[in-house]
Parts: C-alpha cells; structure tokens; sequence
C-alpha cells in the first residue's frame, strides 16, 4: 500500500480525498467516488463507517441499487452476514418483477425493477447506493421495497447530498453516508478541495 495513501492517523472521511475529479464533461457526474474502493484501508473502512448508525439495528437484507451500490450493497451484506438484493434498471431481470419509474440524477426518466420472490412483510431491508445527488433514484428503490410490504430500516451511501430529494430522505429515514459535516458543503456545491491536490496514485 502507498504511504502516501493511507495517512497515519485516519481522521473522519479521510478517504475522501481518494475521489477523482470529473475530466470528462457535464454529461458525467462530477465525480468518482469509486476510486476509493481501489485502495483496501479506505474500502473498509468506508464500509465501517457506513454501518456504525445500524448497529443495534435489525437488518435481514441488504439491497443495492444498479450498478455502483451494487459494490457497497455487497460489502455491507457480506460485513453483516446478510443476504444481498440487487434492484436493477428494467429490463434485465428474466425472473418476475415489480417495476418502479424514477428520474436520475441527470434528469433522465428511466424504470427500476426488483425480483418479486425475496422482499416479504416483516423482512427488515438496508437500501444502498454509491451516491444520493437528487434522492430520485433512492426514493424510487424505497418504494419498491415498501410496496412488497418489507420495511426500510433505513439508506446508507458514500454521500447524501443536501438537495430537496437527499433532504427528504433525511428527514423521513434513517440514513447514513460518509461525509464529515465540514465537508457537507462541498459536497453540496459538487466541488471537493481536494481536487486541487489530487493524487493519481493510491496502490503500489
């Protein structure tokens, strides 16, 4: 592992700084938070962190919205010993599912779709993504969990930002994400200062 990765004393959030920056244009989210599962310490303890509010909570599922909370979502289920539920955009699933219309952080309208054979009334379900940008993509895999009668016992993402859906969110579910609260406005304003400094490297 890179010293220069991994600092000696790991302060709150410190892997944030592992994210890159977008270099390719608007149409792409303005950053990759990805980038910090590539260094292990970070991954991990990313994974800490976001389970740390759930502690004493009961959780019989995890589910992981397509594609990128399908890393996270993995990675809690596997930390808890729990099961994992992917929640896919429509149209590849070959099983029977539900459906549910959602707009995307980029103000596109798609479809999500879960397997209708998992989620049960009593089943007690942590829903995670990568990133809440609009709180769209996550109000809509909420739904699709309650409308099979299982619970939400709460959201979990690397970010959750302070838009009127991440609000929303907030304010109606208990929820996670690894954002120190003197970070929160960057977060907010979509740039990180971090950036400035950005550090290719974060693997020997």
């Amino acid at each position: 592992m890179n010293k220069l990765a991994v600092p000696q004393k790991r302060d709150e959030g410190w892997y944030l700084s592992l994210m890159a920056p977008n270099t390719k244009g608007p149409e792409f989210a303005w950053l990759d938070p990805s980038r910090l599962y590539c260094n292990s310490q970070a991954f991990s303890d990313c994974v800490t962190d976001l389970l740390k509010p759930f502690q004493s909570d009961t959780i019989d599922l995890v589910a992981g919205i397509d594609a990128m909370g399908f890393i996270l979502g993995s990675a809690l289920a596997i930390t808890l010993g729990k099961g994992f539920l992917a929640i896919r955009k429509a149209g590849h699933l070959c099983v029977e599912t539900q459906t549910q219309e959602y707009t995307d952080y980029s103000g596109r309208e798609k479809l999500m779709e879960v397997r209708t054979d998992v989620l049960k009334p009593g089943l007690h379900v942590l829903i995670v993504d990568q990133w809440v940008e609009t709180g769209g993509t996550m109000k809509a895999a909420i739904k699709l969990v309650e409308k099979q009668g299982a619970s939400v016992v709460g959201v979990a993402a690397v970010a959750i930002e302070n838009s009127e859906g991440g609000k929303w969110i907030k304010e109606n579910y208990k929820h996670s994400h690894c954002i120190p609260k003197n970070l929160q406005s960057q977060i907010d304003s979509q740039y990180l200062e971090s950036f400035k400094n950005f550090n290719r490297t974060i693997t020997e």
